[in-house]
């Protein structure tokens, strides 16, 4: 059995839209080296974790971080020590990220984390976000409209990637996509994915008649 226990915390930061996590690489060297984890590092004494986690990433990456959210406590035996991983999950309050103290760092969606090694606590910790984060599969069938109001807000980027890519597979050349006026905040971000999707020929507001401001029409392309 390992001889030591090593209590580390972990950060898992998310941009703005929460459709991305920041991710650095550790350096070359030892038992993980060139590896991609979550950033963070090991407790000083009469540290606290959150504590732990603030210094951390100031002298690792230069920012300061906010809402920071216990989220998943991992434990596992390496052969020559005994990891005890606490994992946060935050948002940058201030500065931008920078390789202070790691090789690199990038920011990825969630469905792309399985492309880089990481160690393996760090992967179990991974296993709990696709679970936790990652929509379910469009299970019924696909009509050509689509009211947002009925889905959570942190899946609507994944599920309406998917919707167009299903609607331009089932033939369909016009769709309807209700958002609602509110504040205009979801507008703003549906619109902004249907401006970087290969499927969108052209979208605009609906009229009056069939949601307005409330709905966007797209217009869908068959050629990629």
């Amino acid at each position: 059995m390992p001889g030591s226990h090593l209590i580390v915390s972990a950060a898992i930061i998310f941009n703005d839209t929460r459709d991305r996590i920041l991710i650095t690489q550790r350096p070359p060297g030892g038992l993980h080296g060139k590896h991609w984890e979550f950033p963070g590092g090991k407790l000083e004494t009469g540290e606290s974790p959150e504590s732990c986690l603030v210094r951390e990433i100031r002298e690792e990456l230069g920012v300061s971080l906010s809402h920071l959210v216990p989220y998943r406590t991992v434990n596992h035996v390496y052969p020559a020590f005994h990891l005890t991983l606490h994992s946060f999950t935050a948002l940058i309050e201030s500065g931008t990220p920078q390789p202070l103290a790691c090789l690199d760092l990038k920011w990825v969606s969630l469905d792309a984390l399985s492309h880089y090694s990481f160690p393996e606590a760090d992967n179990a910790i991974i296993e709990q976000l696709l679970k936790d984060f990652l929509p379910e599969p469009l299970s019924w069938p696909v009509s050509d409209i689509l009211d947002l109001h009925t889905f959570s807000p942190k899946d609507i980027s994944p599920l309406l990637e998917d919707y167009l890519r299903l609607c331009r597979d089932a033939g369909f050349k016009q769709i309807r996509i209700i958002h609602g006026k509110g504040t205009g905040t979801l507008k703003r971000r549906v619109q902004g994915i249907l401006k970087r999707s290969p499927w969108v020929r052209r979208f605009y507001d609906a009229p009056e008649t069939a949601g307005g401001w409330g709905a966007t029409v797209v217009e869908l392309t068959h050629t990629r």
